[in-house]
């Protein structure tokens, strides 16, 4: 009996250890027959048992799952979506695993000390905060990149990689949606439907463009700097050959979906990924500043030929009004700058709340608590955010918070410049696309807030790689 035990990883005195737990587990199930509302106590049961050698194969679901939230709170509300399901199931089996192998180390990463210092301040910050049930979720989910970060980077050799597969397939999941709902599914909601155009905007299961489009953002760099470093030398193996045409496709359908979820910040975003990915490629930085500088000349000369699309034209001037912080209580709306109009009064009524609390800010996630005090007449709702995250932290945080923030980000930066440098092929391919990624973060970020529908666990996965590929064990595996 203990040697069939033990032929499913259960070993010595841990025997009795699991088979209690595999009791109570089928304790749970069998209350099934008398009470079928269980069902989620006993799955949970049952998926702790099998999931406590591998707590990362919850959190590959939690990277699937992840854009799924918004279509699951349109349909179902449920009390948690499911990616946040997977990511306990995920954290609650790494602590086990931990307990039974006596091992409860917390690796430290470059970046963390930046990132706890804005996680402390954020949480202080709800001390003066006017509602902590606005402002204690939304640090739950930013104290979920460090506990995403922790689990990646004390998992054991090789999943890592199978979890930036889980996101990549996820990220390619979501362009082929988006794709047919520009091209192929032939309807869609009203005000998505581009006026003179034969298509919708993409939008995937986020429900909104602009979420979507921030998560292409994301994948299209990374999967396009490993198709590179797999492909760049024609001695790969085939092996090496397939994963970087898949990469590449994979990075092929998340531009063409960026390109329909017709978001402005996107593509402005997307255009600066592109270009650090351009710089950092190639060998010789001779060669990306020369490839670089051919691909400005270019647009610029079919920007003024009026060889580019009077559409995308229109699309991208309307990003540049955008570029400002203005007084819009006596502007007139109308249906063509209802948009730009919208954002530019909530940048107002975020830069009201630095004014009036220039240090300390209204409270981390509040503002949409403090929003009715600064409101203007004609835009009550405060859609949750500034759509500008820089205004956004400093806002809620004060000056402060957004230098913490800043400084953050300088330190994940670093790390990923120097990743970068340190690294040859797929890995020196996968930093580029990271820190391509992070320039498409920042950009897009004036316009909006990416920060939602469990883009964070992208983003930690994301910054946990940067800590891998600095070491020297990923180096040489």
């Amino acid at each position: 009996m203990e040697r069939w035990i033990q032929g499913f990883g259960f070993r010595g005195r841990s025997v009795a250890y699991e088979l209690g737990w595999g009791l109570i587990a089928l304790g749970a199930g069998g209350l099934l027959i008398a009470w079928p509302e269980l069902l989620l106590i006993g799955l949970a049961g049952l998926g702790l048992v099998f999931l406590r050698k591998a707590p990362e194969i919850a959190l590959g679901a939690a990277l699937i799952a992840g854009p799924l939230t918004p279509l699951e709170n349109e349909l179902f509300r449920p009390p948690l979506p499911s990616a946040q399901i997977f990511l306990g199931l995920a954290l609650l089996t790494w602590l086990w695993r931990g307990l039974a192998q006596r091992d409860l180390r917390l690796p430290r990463w470059g970046w963390g000390g930046a990132y706890a210092l804005f996680l402390g301040y954020a949480l202080v910050s709800l001390l003066w905060a006017p509602s902590w049930e606005e402002g204690l979720p939304e640090w739950i989910k930013w104290a979920q990149i460090g506990l995403v970060a922790i689990l990646v980077l004390t998992a054991p050799p090789g999943l890592p990689r199978l979890l930036l597969g889980a996101a990549l397939l996820s990220g390619a999941l979501q362009a082929g949606i988006g794709i047919w709902q520009a091209f192929l599914r032939g309807t869609g909601p009203e005000h998505f439907r581009l006026p003179g155009l034969s298509f919708y905007r993409a939008y995937g299961t986020f429900q909104q463009p602009n979420p979507f489009a921030g998560m292409m953002g994301l994948i299209a760099p990374v999967a396009l700097g490993l198709a590179f470093g797999w492909l760049r030398h024609s001695q790969r193996s085939f092996r090496e050959r397939m994963l970087g045409l898949g990469s590449l496709g994979i990075g092929g359908l998340a531009l063409l979906a960026l390109i329909v979820s017709w978001s402005r910040g996107a593509w402005l975003g997307a255009a600066v990924a592109m270009g650090t990915l351009i710089l950092m490629l190639p060998a010789r930085s001779r060669w990306g500043i020369a490839a670089l500088t051919a691909l400005v000349l270019l647009g610029a000369l079919l920007w003024a030929a009026g060889w580019i699309p009077v559409p995308v034209q229109a699309r991208l001037a309307g990003a540049a009004e955008e570029l400002r912080i203005a007084d819009v209580r006596g502007v007139e709306v109308n249906e063509a700058n209802f948009a730009i109009i919208e954002r530019l009064a909530h940048w107002q009524a975020a830069a009201g709340m630095v004014r009036d609390r220039p240090w300390q800010g209204v409270g981390f996630g509040n503002y949409a608590a403090a929003y009715p005090a600064y409101a203007l007449i004609r835009w009550p709702n405060p859609l949750g955010h500034a759509h500008n995250v820089y205004l956004n932290v400093a806002a809620e945080t004060g000056l402060i918070g957004l230098l913490l923030y800043l400084w953050l980000w300088l330190a994940i930066g670093v790390q990923t410049w120097r990743a970068w440098r340190r690294n040859t092929g797929w890995r020196r391919g996968l930093a580029a696309g990271v820190m391509a990624a992070w320039a498409h973060l920042h950009v897009h970020q004036f316009f909006d807030n990416l920060y939602v529908s469990n883009l964070p666990l992208v983003i930690a996965l994301y910054g946990a790689w940067v800590e891998l590929l600095n070491q020297e064990t990923v180096k040489s595996g």
